[in-house]
């Protein structure tokens, strides 16, 4: 299987804010074909698609060549994953051409959160399979916090079903939960057939950042985003530790993954600059692949 570059537009959220068509545009413009949308303005909350109607951005994505194969689709902060709409969410993104939808990140710390977490994906994970969709969990870091003989992320794949819930595999996030990509993506299978890829810089130590956290404090799981992490630990592809040439020598071996997905989190200099030099990175190691 032929691999394939995308782009998650969370990397440029601040810019389509801003100017959502315009960064569409650009976006187009540096040579990105495969989109992977986020639904909502991070500034006011308010849905995209409550702001321009559904034929508007598909017209849109059409007329720029965009396509978007997949979405990222959560729930506000501090509601149930069960009660979002996900019905809204599934007949919106299936109408902009959508083939998977995403959960971004669920705020698991223990057993019982995270089987219950896994009973949900589940039930959404129907929903989407019924309507023609693929669902998947994308993970950070601190779904590989260690509970007894197992993590949290071993639960989720454990106790969901494998026709309903597949995994996109942030491979970064994975090793600062002490992980290995590779070796995860062998466990997994067909179940992640999409990844996303980033950098850190070379001044990050990316063994499990849970070493990080005092005993008192491993139990509140954003202390790891809000004291651990550092908006400054991502840089531009191809510019941290991240072994490019023998990753995806491996990815193409295995042959699962369709979607190498650009995720640019940092914030040095120009964001437009940052994923067009991204997708030259990209391109490099997936020399011989078609992108789209």
């Amino acid at each position: 299987m032929t691999m394939s570059i995308g782009l998650n537009l969370f990397s440029v959220f601040r810019e389509l804010n801003e100017d959502y068509f315009g960064t569409l545009e650009k976006v187009a413009e540096m040579g990105y074909q495969n989109i992977e949308l986020i639904s909502s303005n991070f500034s006011t909350g308010e849905r995209f698609t409550d702001t321009f109607s559904l034929p508007v951005i598909k017209r849109n994505l059409d007329e720029l060549g965009l396509k978007a194969f997949a979405a990222h689709e959560g729930v506000a902060p501090g509601k149930a994953i069960i009660d979002g709409s996900w019905d809204q969410i599934i007949e919106e993104n299936a109408a902009l051409g959508c083939q998977s939808i995403v959960f971004p990140m669920a705020f698991i710390s223990g057993r019982e959160d995270t089987l219950q977490t896994a009973e949900h994906l589940n039930v959404i994970g129907k929903k989407c399979k019924q309507a023609g969709l693929d669902f998947y969990y994308h993970n950070h870091a601190h779904e590989f916090k260690r509970v007894g003989e197992t993590s949290l992320f071993d639960l989720l794949v454990e106790h969901t079903d494998p026709e309903l819930v597949k995994f996109e595999l942030d491979l970064v996030w994975v090793m600062r939960g002490g992980y290995n990509p590779i070796s995860l993506l062998e466990k997994l299978g067909n179940r992640c057939d999409m990844i996303h890829q980033k950098d850190l810089g070379t001044h990050v130590d990316p063994i499990n950042i849970f070493t990080a956290l005092s005993e008192e404090n491993n139990e509140d799981t954003m202390k790891l985003y809000s004291e651990v992490v550092k908006p400054t630990d991502f840089v531009n592809l191809g510019t941290g530790i991240m072994n490019f040439e023998e990753t995806y020598q491996k990815l193409n071996e295995l042959g699962i993954v369709r979607y190498a997905i650009v995720e640019n989190e940092g914030q040095q200099g120009n964001k437009f600059t940052s994923i067009a030099s991204d997708l030259k990175v990209m391109e490099k190691y997936l020399q011989g692949l078609i992108k789209n």
